[in-house]
């Protein structure tokens, strides 16, 4: 996919609610990269630089190309709250599973199954709870699988 900088920048100012916002050094290089399919890339920022607005303008140009669901695999629950309410600002369709909502996750896998998450956000320890998540959609395992590669 070619890298739209007009449409992410558009995001960017969604996200931020403000008509002028830019992007701050090297968030339109990461954004491009992981766009375009260039391989792996590790983003190490301070807090505050706007790492989430990589993950959910990426995610978005992808799935706007027909791409499937993004993971994000996010170590704390208060940082992963934040991101959420953040992707729903963008209108970005996220959901998460971690240790606190394990009620919520046979409907987050039905979500998934029906293509209605654009990114979906776990917990590290998540990915090693073995059997109970045998069941889930192909659809999962698909993000599952790319994500790890």
């Amino acid at each position: 996919m070619t890298y739209d900088n007009t449409r992410a920048l558009q995001l960017l100012r969604v996200g931020t609610g403000r008509p002028d916002a830019q992007f701050r050094d090297g968030q339109a290089a990461a954004i491009e990269h992981v766009v375009e399919g260039r391989g792996r890339l590790l983003v190490v920022q301070k807090t505050g630089w706007g790492k989430s607005f990589v993950y959910f303008i990426a995610a978005t140009l992808l799935r706007e190309s027909g791409m499937g669901p993004a993971l994000l695999i996010s170590p704390l629950l208060s940082l992963m709250r934040n991101q959420l309410d953040a992707a729903a600002r963008m209108g970005v369709r996220a959901a998460t599973i971690n240790s606190d909502n394990q009620a919520d996750w046979n409907a987050v896998a039905a979500s998934l199954q029906a293509d209605a998450i654009d990114i979906l956000v776990i917990s590290p320890g998540v990915g090693g709870l073995g059997r109970r998540w045998l069941g889930w959609p192909r659809a999962f395992w698909q993000v599952w699988r790319w994500a790890v590669r």
